[in-house]
């Protein structure tokens, strides 16, 4: 049931990255990490897209800021081999917000 909802949310929320309906959280962890490797917005959404379920690691969790919608983590090397984490907040059906976009620290 988890693995067919996470299915069905990452959907979704590809569906609107690929509309570029979606932001990233201005948190100095998500800039330094595009800066130190020349990254720009194109690059994240490349990187959401090309997320599959066997990517996600977390999730769904409520958010905890109290905010709507379903936070899911993700963890992928699609970027030049880094094992990139992402954490994403989908609001069904048309809010998705990175909040998080950086090296993972958990290797």
């Amino acid at each position: 049931m988890k693995l067919e909802f996470r299915k069905s949310c990452l959907k979704g929320i590809k569906k609107n990255v690929a509309i570029n309906n979606y932001v990233l959280a201005e948190r100095t962890k998500n800039k330094r990490y595009m800066d130190d490797n020349d990254l720009n917005l194109d690059d994240l959404k490349s990187a959401i897209l090309a997320l599959t379920p066997n990517d996600c690691c977390d999730g769904p969790e409520s958010d905890r800021n109290g905010y709507d919608g379903y936070v899911f983590e993700f963890k992928t090397n699609s970027i030049e081999e880094i094992i990139t984490y992402l954490k994403i907040r989908y609001n069904p059906p048309d809010e998705v917000v990175c909040i998080s976009f950086h090296e993972d620290e958990k290797l």
